[in-house]
């Protein structure tokens, strides 16, 4: 998600009052940073403003294609939406955490804007990812990709399961912890149409959903997703959007596959499991990682294929934002079917069937998904 402010051509004491509001910390993933950079850091497209605001998001980690290294974010946040053009300047800080606020410093520049997989609004399609790549300039960046709070990440990658621990660090909350809470989800992302003006709708499809709320807010957009354990964690997804209670995220096996790029980090991985609710990390040089039983991934692709069969006519009901695969608070291990409104539950239990075929559905009340 983007944060975007109120971009006033006033005095300047108005500009300061303004830029100290929407800072609520000083912090090193709001501040400038002295080059090369370490990533989990604001930045953005210098070009990212319109008459009334300007926007920024997460410079979120390091990718490479053929030995050149890129920032890897989100299309709304180094492309403007579909809308950038190859070679823009990507800075860092971004132009929300500029002084004075707003100011286009070209000094700043960090990457420049090198691919992006273009976001479709038209109604009946459907995307996977919002994200986009920035070729890094020569010693603007720290090479191993270190992230803020993180430190080196794995240069593999992890499947996103239902309750696995994950991480990340963000410009705007810094480090937080949360949990995969729903896999394979289909979801409505409300958009602006240039930054902070208009709205438009995009469908994506196979995401995955974190919590709890507080895990992300906007100018978080771009994180990398990662598990919750050290050192060398394997990315999972790249957060693009979220609510005042959940987050979502691409799969990042998506995002490196549509952009030809693999991620740039350490040899080795650490593991994270859930024991007794609690979360324990352990340092893992092989693929000996815990996985979920068999029977648990049978469930979630029979869940799965059953939540596709009724998708068109439960996403059509006004009020439902989108859909996905999740666990149950009752009955333990039990996967359901969930169903994500921006209502109150109360308001659409009439309306929104109990089982379909023999699978329990959850009505998770998100509110309006949105990519700031």
């Amino acid at each position: 998600m983007k944060r975007k402010i109120i971009y006033k051509t006033a005095l300047a004491f108005l500009l300061l009052a303004l830029f100290v509001i929407v800072h609520p910390a000083w912090s090193q993933n709001t501040d400038w940073q002295p080059r090369p950079i370490e990533l989990g850091t604001s930045g953005g497209n210098i070009n990212d403003i319109s008459i009334l605001y300007c926007c920024g998001g997460t410079l979120g980690a390091l990718v490479q294609a053929t030995n050149i290294q890129y920032i890897l974010s989100n299309n709304h946040v180094l492309a403007r939406t579909n809308k950038g053009v190859i070679g823009e300047d990507i800075i860092q800080p971004g132009l929300i955490d500029q002084y004075p606020v707003c100011y286009k410093d070209y000094a700043d520049a960090v990457a420049d804007l090198s691919k992006l997989v273009p976001i479709s609004f038209k109604r009946g399609t459907i995307n996977k990812v919002d994200a986009a790549i920035a070729q890094i300039r020569s010693g603007a960046v720290d090479p191993s990709g270190f992230i803020i709070d993180i430190g080196q990440v794995s240069n593999s990658i992890v499947p996103p399961t239902l309750n696995m621990p994950v991480k990340k660090t963000g410009r705007t909350t810094g480090l937080t912890y949360g949990t995969i809470t729903a896999v394979n989800v289909t979801v409505d992302v409300t958009y602006n149409k240039t930054c902070g003006i208009g709205s438009q709708k995009a469908r994506f499809i196979g995401q995955i959903m974190i919590g709890p709320a507080g895990f992300s807010a906007s100018g978080d957009s771009g994180s990398l997703i990662v598990e919750d354990c050290s050192p060398y964690p394997r990315a999972a997804g790249l957060l693009f959007a979220g609510s005042n209670t959940v987050t979502v995220a691409n799969p990042i096996d998506y995002v490196l596959t549509s952009l030809g790029v693999s991620m740039v980090g350490g040899t080795g991985y650490c593991t994270s499991t859930t024991i007794s609710g609690e979360t324990t990390g352990s340092s893992a040089m092989t693929a000996q990682s815990q996985l979920p039983p068999q029977a648990n991934h049978r469930a979630v692709k029979a869940a799965s294929r059953i939540k596709e069969r009724h998708e068109k006519s439960i996403l059509s009901i006004e009020g439902v934002v989108g859909m996905g695969i999740g666990l149950s608070e009752t009955v333990p291990g039990q996967v359901v079917i969930e169903v994500y409104i921006k209502k109150s539950v109360h308001e659409m239990r009439h309306v929104i069937p109990e089982v379909l075929e023999g699978v329990p559905v959850k009505i998770v009340e998100t509110g309006e998904i949105v990519a700031y």
